[in-house]
């Protein structure tokens, strides 16, 4: 008998350490979206006529996984998601660390620290900036307008 309740307790142990999981902070649970980006000490709400908030949007779920969800209807930039996997962890207070990983194993994990401060959530890498917003739901924008530019870069590659 006790050595049943032994192994039932250690179980019941491994159950809630595994299946438990991590608690995450709920400020970072939800659907974020760019409001505006930096870049050389200018800062902007369109990346080459496309609203900077069509570009940057990511759902952060309390399982630790993240999806872009990109407006733009194009096969290079909606498929970014395709063969990859976004998880996200905190790293320390009011940091927090993407991680994306290829799953076909061809190019290395890449990881981004997104960093939270008055209710928002940046990207900085060098002096530029990607500046994120908690929203219900997504900002919706125009689609023939986005494919439109989206096809242009595509096409004929960023001039700026």
């Amino acid at each position: 008998m006790k050595k049943t309740a032994i192994i039932v307790m250690t179980v019941i142990m491994l159950i809630c350490v595994t299946g438990c999981g991590a608690k995450r902070d709920p400020k970072y649970i939800g659907k974020w979206e760019a409001e505006n980006m930096t870049l050389n000490g200018e800062t902007t709400d369109k990346f080459v006529g496309i609203p900077i908030g069509a570009l940057f949007r990511f759902e952060i779920a309390d399982n630790g996984s993240v999806v872009w969800q990109s407006a733009v209807d194009n096969k290079i930039i909606q498929n970014a998601n395709t063969g990859k996997e976004i998880k996200w962890k905190e790293k320390e207070e009011n940091i927090i660390l993407f991680t994306v990983k290829d799953l076909n194993g061809n190019d290395p994990d890449e990881t981004m620290n997104l960093y939270y401060s008055d209710g928002k959530l940046s990207i900085i890498e060098g002096g530029s900036s990607i500046n994120l917003i908690k929203v219900e739901e997504f900002t919706e924008i125009d689609p023939e307008a986005l494919n439109s530019a989206a096809s242009v870069i595509q096409n004929f590659g960023i001039t700026q």
